[in-house]
């Protein structure tokens, strides 16, 4: 399954990559997700980084068509990359998401650009995903479940990188 998310932050592109590569941030956002063994690493390639988050979901916090079909804890790993900024502050980058014990595969490729017509300054990231869950007979009820749930934690994101901005 398919979908392009959308998140706009009060920011130009440059503060924008700035705080996605500050690990406080990150760490911040791990917080927030209730995960267990959480760890977060930021390496800066170039004037681009990659933020890495890893852990593990126990199967009771997944949604419960989802727990069904798991029996241990889901162990994880996020690296959001972004590339060297374009003249504009634009940048491209992707998701490397890997997940163990569970049957599910997730690809991500995103660019972060100036928001159009934006009142002051904003930043627009588009985060393209491919989610695939290969359940016999469920799967594609999981994916709809999963993707179901991106408004929330797009809200969720917008609402406390704003925060965070004020205050850093």
């Amino acid at each position: 399954m398919r979908k392009t998310i959308t998140i706009t932050y009060p920011a130009t592109p440059a503060r924008t990559a700035q705080m996605l590569a500050d690990p406080a941030y990150q760490e911040a956002r791990v917080s927030r997700a209730g995960l267990d063994n959480a760890s977060v690493d930021v390496a800066q390639r170039g004037q681009g980084f990659v933020a890495t988050i890893a852990g593990s979901i126990q199967p009771s916090q997944l949604p419960s068509v989802a727990s069904r079909f798991v029996r241990s804890a889901v162990s994880f790993s996020v690296a959001e990359s972004w590339g060297e900024p374009k003249d504009d502050g634009s940048r491209s980058g992707g998701y490397d998401v890997t997940i163990k014990n569970a049957p599910v595969k997730v690809g991500a490729t995103s660019t972060m650009s100036p928001a159009a017509q934006a009142a002051g300054e904003a930043t627009t990231v588009t985060v393209d995903v491919d989610l695939k869950v290969t359940v016999p007979l469920v799967g594609k009820t999981i994916e709809e479940k999963a993707m179901g749930m991106v408004g929330r934690v797009v809200a969720d994101e917008e609402r406390r990188a704003t925060a965070w901005l004020a205050e850093h």
